[in-house]
């Protein structure tokens, strides 16, 4: 439902056939939804001030109002009868409602959109123009009072939407922010928009992790820069419950569209937060006010030392000058908290992506808290796959699922870990000799111990985080761990411990191994050690083994995810083949255990097994 507006210009929908069927379709699906009162709002609206002051000052059609949309809201039906706006936003323009709203039956639904059509069109065009705009106002008012009226909960929010452009994708937020701080704080989402018909489905779960839905919120859908300008049809953009329930939402397979539906972010665990300084670390603007005129926000250093203390990286973002920006965080004494600073004036992505390059982890592991909704903007179109967190969510940080992590010894001690990681990289940087003569110079030494309850801890951890170098994808409950170390399972466990001259990188990688075959189930490795040959000893240690046990042979099973491409070329530059099954997604790679490995020498081996044995 949309406010009453009045717009010359009405609009017939151009869809071709299979569009027109998917909107109805989702009709099909719904046993109930939601009648959120949209209206045409700016991001950076300061009525009336800015009739007078701001350039890109539009007035509307009706009244005074800034327009934000080209044409408003331009409002259609298919023959159907299914409701569809188009809307071209213009630069700051949003779609913006507000709740707490209810769910109501679509009949019900349907008869109150008729009823304020019917209303809407006799305020627009019978009221006498200096009234209007006082009648819509306590229309839509009405309107957003009856929608809030609650009998059937939500089970997602739904935005379906058509493009017919040449431009790739369209990207948009959708942004939910409780009105009053007790009742949550904010929920943003990146909105991806194709060519065709689009549907985005976001459980509520999802929204209420973050925002209590039952108390008073905005609900804002809005451009980044590459929509501007481009003509959207919008279909259902509401709270809905399914008649099937989610996970079994039926949509007809011989129709070509673009479905985009919502995979938790939770599942990816956070392992750098990227913080924003001026008034976010602290309050003020350190360019403007001065070191001696900024204020550490004072809910901050708690907050950091938990993060580092299970075990997040954490950096600075920063548009401001270096050399002041890292006096005052070496005043505050938080300096050594974070890893490779980007504090200039570049864009924040920029930075982000610099900080993702030297600590060698992936960017959906990366989560900005910045109070610039402009900056968190700018980060969510080009990098999509960060997180980010208004200021507002602080209070809230150390309780997000994103960072729901075991405390471990690694954990605890995995700053220092990556400091000694740079302390090589500057050692070896002033050196004259080449990468392979260096780490033989390092002592790179690795321990070989069994799965036990001593490691526990740090081998779910180990399965939980590692995304890059997990061959199989596999991720191991506690459970399942602890019934390998048992023994009961025809599975032996291993751990992997290294250190060198600098320091110590602790419990480094896992493998499991099944005992009748030769089959490695599952190897994981931490990427702290990625390129540094670590992988040559222990596969090397691990193929004398099953040599030993009588095996000719060694297999490892691979499974593709959207982040393990590096595992695959770690086995081929180890000499191993791939025998892919017909999904060409998963199989095994092979290799003779009699066959020496080239460069596993680099790395010494203690094993511990044998020791504890004898």
């Amino acid at each position: 439902m949309f406010e009453a507006t009045d717009y010359p210009e009405k609009y017939t929908p151009k869809l071709d056939q299979a569009a027109a069927s998917q909107f109805d379709e989702l009709l099909k699906i719904i046993a109930a939804r939601s009648l959120i009162v949209w209206g045409e709002h700016c991001s950076e609206c300061a009525a009336p001030a800015c009739y007078a002051s701001c350039s890109f000052y539009t007035p509307r059609h009706e009244d005074l109002n800034c327009g934000r949309f080209v044409k408003g809201i331009q409002k259609g039906k298919l023959s159907s009868g299914t409701r569809l706006a188009t809307i071209t936003f213009r630069k700051w323009g949003k779609l913006e409602g507000t709740g707490p709203v209810g769910l109501t039956s679509l009949t019900d639904a349907n008869h109150r959109e008729n009823f304020d059509e019917m209303l809407s069109n006799a305020i627009t065009q019978w009221a006498p123009s200096i009234a209007i705009r006082q009648l819509k106002r306590k229309w839509d008012q009405r309107k957003i009072r009856q929608s809030a009226i609650a009998s059937i909960s939500a089970e997602a929010f739904v935005i379906e939407a058509w493009l017919n452009n040449d431009q790739p994708t369209l990207n948009f937020t959708l942004t939910i922010l409780a009105i009053n701080e007790a009742a949550g704080g904010l929920f943003q989402e990146n909105i991806e928009l194709s060519k065709g018909y689009n549907r985005k489905v976001v459980p509520i779960i999802e929204i209420s992790r973050w925002v209590d839905l039952s108390q008073p919120y905005f609900i804002k859908i809005e451009p980044l820069e590459n929509a501007i300008g481009h003509e959207i049809t919008f279909g259902l953009i509401d709270f809905v419950e399914f008649k099937k329930g989610i996970d079994k939402m039926r949509v007809p397979t011989n129709l070509s569209s673009a479905i985009h539906t919502n995979q938790s972010s939770s599942d990816v665990k956070g392992k750098c937060v990227v913080w924003d300084l001026d008034n976010t670390v602290w309050q003020g603007t350190l360019a403007e006010d001065g070191i001696d005129g900024i204020v550490l926000d004072e809910r901050i250093p708690p907050i950091i030392r938990e993060l580092d203390r299970r075990g997040i990286l954490q950096s600075i973002a920063s548009k401001n000058d270096m050399q002041p920006a890292l006096a005052a965080l070496e005043g505050f004494g938080l300096k050594d908290f974070f890893l490779y600073p980007q504090i200039s004036w570049n864009p924040k992505s920029t930075a982000i992506q610099r900080i993702a390059e030297l600590l060698d982890i992936g960017l959906d592991t990366f989560v900005l808290v910045d109070d610039q909704a402009f900056e968190r903007a700018e980060v969510n179109e080009r990098l999509s796959s960060v997180r980010v967190l208004a200021e507002t969510e602080i209070p809230n940080l150390l309780r997000n699922p994103w960072f729901d992590l075991p405390v471990t010894s690694e954990s605890v001690n995995r700053r220092s870990m990556y400091q000694a990681e740079q302390k090589r990289k500057s050692t070896f940087d002033a050196s004259t000799t080449d990468y392979v003569e260096f780490l033989r110079r390092c002592d790179l030494t690795i321990q070989v111990s069994p799965l036990s309850q001593a490691v526990m801890e740090r081998a779910h951890e180990l399965s939980q985080r590692t995304n890059q170098l997990n061959v199989s994808g596999r991720r191991y409950t506690r459970e399942e761990l602890m019934e390998v170390q048992a023994n009961n399972a025809g599975r032996a466990g291993y751990v992997f411990s290294c250190r060198d001259r600098f320091g110590d990188y602790g419990i480094i990688a896992m493998c499991m191994v099944n005992k009748d075959n030769a089959q490695i189930e599952s190897f994981m490795m931490s990427c702290r050690v990625q390129r540094k040959h670590v992988e040559d000893a222990i596969f090397s240690w691990l193929a004398s083994k099953l040599a030993t046990d009588g095996f000719d042979s060694m297999s490892v099973q691979y499974k593709k995810t959207s982040r393990n491409d590096a595992s695959v070329r770690m086995l081929e530059e180890l000499g191993f083949d791939f025998q892919s099954s017909e999904s060409q997604v998963e199989g095994i790679f092979i290799r003779s255990t009699q066959e020496p490995f080239a460069k596993d020498d680099i790395v010494k081996v203690k094993n511990l097994i044998e020791e504890n044995q004898n």
